[in-house]
């Protein structure tokens, strides 16, 4: 196939988005190579090469990675979990100074392009219409990590000659590939999993908040489509559904898919002392659509009957 000969290295391979990626270019008959911490038995059916490596061990890094060329990077590894104890050591060990380990230890001589995976969070901003010229203001430490290796990335773009894009994501959502995830505190998979354990949808708040998502398999998409360009673009992209969806329009997809999937009629709840306004917050990916062609999907209830299934009701 033609695919066969293109090795891709996807950090974090194992982890939300990252075990996506990982199922996706195996389907597409890459040679991967996953790089992870921990083992897992997870995508054992897939044919992939694990690399046992801890990112925030530069030493490690060289040895396991600095001798193998690869086509692509997919850095995807970060440390996400923003309410863990010492989150914001463990922020600027992974997703800043992991990151640069992984950029000094790769061979870059055939390396096509390093596509890092940072998030929109760094414009900090929560109302109005987000471009890639807007300011950023990291307002956390998950934010701030990510935009300080962004720097990293560009410095060995300009030091190393490194082929590169960064990937500004906003809020990717698809059913977990494992039940033993931990991002069961994601807004999608919490709802599909309430209703399926408590047979009713509870929102804490009214329901009129509003937030950009993205479904996991238009980014894998977008990101092979991005590793298929004749160049790296070297430069950075949002990338976003272009639509924002409230938590109360959410819960009716649930909804929805519970009364398709399960014949079953839920009751949606809301917290009706909570009188907080609605922010309209646009991030656009309208630069990104200038180099490829790509159309954001609407995945909800087909992402929560995965959930109803994969956590053993049957549709």
């Amino acid at each position: 196939m033609q695919n066969q000969s293109k090795k891709i290295l996807i950090t974090g391979g194992f982890g939300n988005l990252g075990s996506w990626l990982t199922k996706y270019f195996c389907e597409l008959e890459y040679d991967v190579y996953v790089l992870s911490k921990n083992k897992h038995d997870i995508l054992t059916q897939h044919n992939f090469t694990l690399i046992s490596c801890d990112i925030t061990n530069p030493e490690e890094c060289k040895e396991k990675i600095n001798n193998i060329s690869f086509d692509y990077v997919i850095h995807a590894a970060s440390m996400n979990d923003m309410f863990v104890d010492n989150y914001a050591n463990l922020a600027l060990e992974v997703n800043t100074k992991g990151t640069r380990n992984i950029l000094a230890a790769i061979d870059k001589s055939h390396l096509k392009n390093f596509v890092y995976l940072s998030t929109f969070h760094v414009y900090g901003a929560s109302e109005g219409l987000i471009t890639e010229e807007s300011p950023t203001l990291s307002r956390h430490d998950y934010a701030t990590t990510h935009l300080f290796a962004e720097y990293y990335v560009k410095q060995f773009h300009y030091t190393d000659k490194l082929p590169y894009t960064i990937i500004r994501l906003t809020n990717s959502y698809g059913c977990p590939i494992d039940k033993k995830s931990s991002k069961w505190y994601l807004i999608l998979n919490d709802l599909a999993r309430m209703a399926i354990e408590q047979h009713q949808i509870v929102l804490k708040g009214n329901g009129r908040a509003s937030r950009d998502f993205i479904w996991m398999g238009t980014v894998c998409e977008v990101l092979e489509k991005i590793c298929r360009l004749p160049t790296a673009p070297n430069d950075i992209f949002n990338l976003s559904g272009e639509q924002s969806f409230s938590t109360l329009e959410i819960a009716n997809f649930v909804k929805q898919a519970a009364q398709e999937a399960l014949d079953v009629n839920l009751q949606i709840s809301i917290n009706e002392e909570d009188h907080t306004m609605a922010s309209d917050l646009r991030v656009s990916s309208s630069k990104l659509k200038k180099i490829i062609d790509f159309k954001a999907k609407s995945m909800f209830i087909q992402e929560a009957k995965g959930v109803f299934q994969l956590l053993g009701h049957k549709q």
